[in-house]
This record gives C-alpha cells, sequence and structure tokens, in this order.
C-alpha cells in the first residue's frame, strides 16, 4: 500500500460556536463498530455504500469523510483507482484499523487524523468526488451546514457528493414510529459513547438543495430510511 504519514491534528474550535459540545472521537468502540453496525442493520449499510462505488473508478482526486475503519476503502482497493485519496477522521483507532485492512493494497491514501473543522487540505487538492458514508448524521443541521461549506470551496468544478445516511420516511406509519425510535436510540448511543452533537437525524436533501446542490440520484433501502445519493457542485450559489 502507497500512503503517507498520519497526520494528526487536535486544535481549538475556531469560528464554529458549539462545534463538537464535546470532542467527537470513536476510539472507545472502533473494534466494536462492525458488529453493532450489523446486529442492528445486518448487511443493510454495507450495501448502501456499494451502490455509487463504481463512481471511484475514473476519479482522480478522492475526499472521504469519517470512512471509519476502512471497509469502504477496502472495496475501492478491490475495485482499483489510480486516484489520490485523501481520508478524513478523528479517531485514531479507526485510521489503524482501515490501515490494517489496507496493509496488501496499492492505493495512494493520506489519512488525517483530524476533526472536519479543523481539517485543511494541501493548496493544490481539488477533489472531484467527495464521499461522506454514515458521517454527516453526527452533526445537527446547522453543523452539516458548515460542512457542506467548506467541502464545497475545496472541491473541483462539477465534483459530485456521495452521501449515505439516514432519513426518516415522510408519511405517517408504522415505518416511521420505528424509524423514529431506531434513530432516537442510536443517536443517544453515540453521545454517549463517541461525543457526538446532534440530537436529531439532519435533513441531509434539504441542507444539499439550500446548499446549491443538485441531486444526480437517489437509492434507497428500508422504505426510504438508508440512502445514498450522488450530488453535483455545478450551479453551487456560493462559489467564486
Amino acid at each position: 500500500m502507497q500512503y503517507h504519514a498520519i497526520i494528526c491534528r487536535y486544535g481549538r474550535t475556531h469560528s464554529w460556536g458549539c462545534f463538537y459540545y464535546c470532542i467527537m472521537n470513536f476510539d472507545l468502540i472502533a473494534k466494536h463498530y462492525n458488529w453493532i453496525e450489523k446486529i442492528i442493520f445486518r448487511s443493510d449499510l454495507e450495501k448502501v455504500r456499494r451502490m455509487n462505488l463504481a463512481l471511484v473508478k475514473n476519479a482522480k482526486s478522492i475526499l472521504l469523510l469519517g470512512d471509519g475503519d476502512g471497509r469502504f476503502l477496502e472495496q475501492v482497493s478491490l475495485m482499483g483507482t489510480d486516484a489520490f485519496i485523501v481520508s478524513v477522521d478523528s479517531s485514531a483507532k479507526m485510521i489503524d484499523l482501515a490501515k490494517r485492512k489496507l496493509k496488501k493494497s496499492s492505493l495512494n491514501v493520506e489519512f488525517n487524523c483530524t476533526k472536519i473543522e479543523d481539517f485543511q487540505p494541501i493548496d493544490n487538492f481539488k477533489p472531484d468526488l467527495i464521499i461522506a458514508h454514515f458521517f454527516l448524521d453526527c452533526f445537527t443541521h446547522d453543523e452539516v451546514k458548515l460542512i457542506i461549506d467548506r467541502v464545497s470551496g475545496w472541491a473541483a468544478a462539477n465534483a459530485k457528493f456521495v452521501i449515505s445516511d439516514f432519513l426518516l420516511t415522510k408519511n405517517a406509519s408504522f415505518n416511521r414510529i420505528y424509524q423514529k425510535m431506531l434513530t432516537k436510540i442510536m443517536i443517544r448511543f453515540f453521545r454517549l459513547f463517541c461525543g457526538i452533537s446532534t440530537r436529531f437525524l439532519p435533513n441531509i436533501p434539504k441542507i444539499m438543495t439550500t446548499q446549491g446542490w443538485n441531486c444526480l440520484s437517489q437509492e434507497s433501502l428500508k422504505s426510504e430510511f438508508i440512502n445514498s445519493w450522488v450530488w453535483q457542485i455545478e450551479g453551487y450559489a456560493k462559489r467564486p
């Protein structure tokens, strides 16, 4: 595997107000995350992560947000890509697990152990593909808007943004009741053990649309509770 030194940065919160009411970190559950996920969702989240995997094949530069233990990078390695990949995650233990999975891989990956609001890419890094699998649901609505704002400023023209995440079913139904109960339990768990800041699921489509992104496709499981969207930066209102 070709990889760059792990870059670790833990600085103060800047103009992000109460972003991370405590330091969000998944170190405590890193080794257990896989089996916890499978008990609750079986293979559903893995299926959703792979829904738009083919997009990495022809990408030149990829920004990967909160990949965790490296299961997605492992799938990328099996498919193959010549892209330069920058992976940002605040958990050193998750990054260590990812590196172990990629030990025999030829992927060109730079791991950054830092919070997203502290991350600063190198000047010439303009990702044409951005990927966030079950990452944005750790943040509040306003925090997600700030993240999208920052990421948009780094992206190449016409970049694509793949987001996999949860969204409550719109219509009142048993599915929606179950989804609300499950997300409430999950959020409480991750607030307790990982320090995530959100109390409710952010509405990803609403945020992306208001930030000027265009939805190219959406694939879903479980009555549109688990989703994979592809967004394009073309027309992003705040780009210079």
